[in-house]
């Protein structure tokens, strides 16, 4: 983990309010499932970082972990903060903290890997396609133009089936469907997305017998295990710690499905 003032490269729309955000860092190893911090301004508002997950390593095409020299956010303008993003342009610095958490496990070669995604929870996947052949992505989305947000993945060698709620593209409907029909039992889920959404693919992998790790998203004020705001209830106790909580920054933000109380969330 580092902290560094990195240059933009450059801050482009791709769909309504979704923009790709390149940064110029020689970064350190990065897995799929890492994430950053940025400080959007240098006043007091908003004072806290926003955490963005990496969606690429820029100048890299290593498997597993990636070095490189940037790297590429892709982010929904949703607030006051995404909106300050927004607003910047090529040339300008920002402060970034990162990497950080802990990324997916490294998939069993032996196994079905299959990625499930909704709306933004398309990020952390990813750099996680890169690093696999043979994969399948299962993306749902609001309508067409969110769906779009997909097209990436036609490079990294990943299979794409996409679900709309407006039936505009895929087939309409939740893509936790999709799930259901796609799920063998050498299979190995991998989600990230809406909590509602990740929760049914836990059910559904733990009916199947198959292992789900999901990636939270959660708001976070320091992004290192500090402030505990990003706290969520686990269903087992830590011994160790004496706690029945896990820290979404620290611990996460991927874990495995059947570790959280989702009835708590």
């Amino acid at each position: 983990m580092e902290s560094a003032a990195v240059k933009i490269l450059y801050n482009k729309e791709v769909a309504p309010k979704y923009f790709k955000l390149g940064l110029s860092w020689k970064t350190p190893p990065i897995a799929p499932g890492h994430f950053v911090m940025l400080r959007v301004s240098d006043g007091l508002d908003p004072l806290l970082r926003r955490p963005f997950g990496i969606y690429n390593v820029l100048g890299s095409k290593g498997k597993g972990t990636f070095k490189g020299n940037g790297i590429e956010l892709v982010y929904q303008v949703v607030g006051k903060g995404t909106q300050i993003l927004a607003n910047k342009a090529a040339g300008e610095t920002i402060n970034l903290l990162g990497p950080l958490g802990n990324g997916f496990p490294h998939p069993d070669g032996s196994k079905k890997i299959i990625m499930i995604a909704g709306g933004m929870g398309i990020v952390p996947l990813h750099m996680l396609a890169k690093s696999t052949e043979g994969a399948v992505l299962l993306y749902g989305a609001r309508d067409k133009k969110v769906a779009s947000m997909a097209k990436d993945f036609k490079d990294t060698k990943c299979k794409v089936k996409i679900a709309t709620e407006d039936g505009s593209v895929g087939k309409k409907g939740l893509v936790t469907e999709l799930l259901k029909t796609e799920l063998k039992s050498d299979s190995v889920v991998y989600a990230c997305g809406p909590v509602g959404m990740l929760k049914q693919a836990s059910i559904i992998s733990q009916a199947a017998g198959v292992k789900c790790y999901v990636s939270l998203e959660r708001s976070m004020a320091c992004g290192i295990g500090v402030c505990l705001g990003c706290a969520v209830k686990a269903k087992t106790h830590n011994e160790k710690e004496n706690k029945n909580y896990r820290m979404v920054c620290s611990e996460g933000p991927v874990f495995d499905s059947e570790e959280i109380d989702w009835d708590a969330l």
